[in-house]
């Protein structure tokens, strides 16, 4: 069958192109771009010991954080550029190519890539049953990063350079909540598309989905809708979701008396749509992802809605949109979980932020059945009944008072959005104190601003990495701590 790790090419080849993100539950893990680059410069990976528990002095125990280094161009004086890892496995892709790198090359930096705790080789406990994840989060990520930062100072005996920490999606939080937490180390931050407020029943995405669906085209958004009531049609009675499991070549019939296998179903399908838009990028046809996969919902010669939504899911494997089979994939504990980074994933989700992407919102375009209380139950099922409605309530409201949800009180951090991603409905997008930088960019979505400038790149996009260049340029040249 076809499993859900693998399922529609074109989701993979969305993230492929882009290295950073909150993704859905279909999503690949994200693969970082990697550009081939003119020079031969080795880019090591290496390995430093971080406590376990930074917070308990009198837990010793260890284990070894993955990072990689690039000394190529540091000339001694130079700053200390370091893109943070998120819930991603890191490559050398981000050591090549893109905003830092052009940046670190232009003033002798010496770079790091950090891998994020229990991500990639990462790996500080022996398995991932729930007891071992409970140093799975921000706090002790953020405090690896610190003691990161000693080390490498340290070991480079520059006590007084400036340190730039550089993050997109979540590793943009991270970026942000680490100029904030360590300024004495952090003398700057690039937090690009970072949701800072955390919000349980995050139904805004898809209103952000829907709008920039309705701004390529009005009927595209239409037709999109109706594809959706018909599904929730078919979903209201048996016959229906024998007629579902044809069309879309499901390998099992939809059951119809259980919320969790409809709320799977109807986000299954949401998600199609939510990655095109956040992942937007032009696509070798000179167009759009947006606008490639519009065409398809727009295309009348292919018949009515459903039947286009149909053709765009279908595949010549069965698609196991089961949710039994879902949970009882990533209940999996061990290591060698093939999509381990979901699994790890979800369960930052059920205890620091929620970013639910529902369909709370009585007007959504994606129907409603796959509300708050959908991915409240997968936390329960997946972890435990410990792991409850409660437990997201009072996690969601500690990570905000912790971190300053979305007023945070910040100085020499950089906050980009496009206006496209949906993420950016829980980012700062206005400068509330003067002295935080924000760009927002009209068009471009999901850390777009983290890359080289392309020929293909909008203007707006190519501008805001001018102006970025500039202030972190300034950051470098006063080499002033705050």
């Amino acid at each position: 069958m076809f499993k859900p790790s693998v399922w529609l090419l074109f989701l993979s080849h969305i993230v492929s192109i882009y290295g950073f993100g909150f993704r859905g539950f279909h999503y690949e893990n994200p693969r970082e771009l990697e550009i081939n680059n003119t020079s031969r410069h080795i880019i090591t990976e290496k390995w430093i010991l971080q406590p376990l528990n930074h917070f308990d002095i009198r837990d010793n125990r260890l284990w070894s954080m993955r990072y990689y280094e690039n000394d190529e161009f540091y000339n001694g004086t130079g700053p200390i550029l370091i893109m943070l890892g998120g819930e991603w496995a890191i490559t050398r892709g981000f050591l090549r190519s893109g905003l830092m790198f052009d940046i670190g090359k232009t003033h002798g930096a010496m770079m790091y890539y950090t891998e994020h705790r229990y991500y990639g080789k990462s790996r500080p406990v022996s398995d991932t049953e729930p007891e071992n994840l409970q140093f799975l989060n921000v706090d002790q990520a953020l405090a690896d990063i610190a003691y990161f930062i000693e080390k490498k100072k340290f070991e480079l005996d520059k006590f007084n350079e400036s340190v730039i920490v550089f993050g997109g999606s979540y590793s943009g939080n991270m970026a942000a909540w680490s100029r904030l937490k360590y300024p004495h180390l952090i003398q700057g931050a690039l937090a690009s598309s970072a949701p800072v407020h955390a919000k349980a029943d995050f139904f805004e995405y898809y209103e952000v989905v829907s709008d920039s669906l309705r701004k390529y085209n009005e009927q595209c958004m239409k037709d999109v809708k109706s594809a959706i009531d018909t599904v929730e049609l078919l979903l209201s009675h048996n016959d229906g979701a024998k007629v579902l499991q044809k069309s879309f070549n499901l390998c099992d019939t939809p059951n119809i008396t259980s919320t969790s296998d409809i709320g799977w179903i109807m986000n299954s399908i949401a998600e199609i749509f939510a990655s095109t838009v956040q992942y937007n990028s032009i696509e070798s046809n000179g167009k759009s992802s947006i606008a490639n996969l519009c065409h398809k919902m727009m295309n009348s010669n292919i018949g009515n809605p459903f039947q286009r939504l149909s053709i765009i899911i279908k595949n010549f494997k069965c698609i196991d949109w089961n949710y039994k089979n879902f949970v009882t994939e990533y209940s999996n504990t061990s290591w060698n979980l093939k999509q381990i980074t979901m699994r790890l994933w979800i369960y930052q989700t059920c205890t620091e932020y929620g970013y639910y992407q529902t369909s709370s919102n009585i007007n959504s375009t994606f129907g409603t059945l796959f509300p708050l209380e959908f991915f409240i139950q997968m936390c329960t099922d997946l972890y435990g009944n410990y792991y409850s409605a409660l437990l997201l309530d009072a996690s969601v409201k500690r990570t905000n008072v912790m971190y300053g949800g979305p007023l945070p009180d910040l100085n020499r951090v950089i906050f980009t959005n496009g206006n496209v991603d949906p993420w950016h409905a829980l980012s700062i997008i206005e400068d509330t104190n003067g002295q935080t930088p924000v760009i927002l960019i009209n068009g471009s979505s999901h850390t777009a601003d983290l890359y080289t400038d392309l020929p293909t790149d909008i203007e707006e996009l190519t501008k805001a990495r001018q102006r970025i260049r500039l202030i972190i340029n300034e950051w470098i040249t006063l080499g002033k701590k705050i």
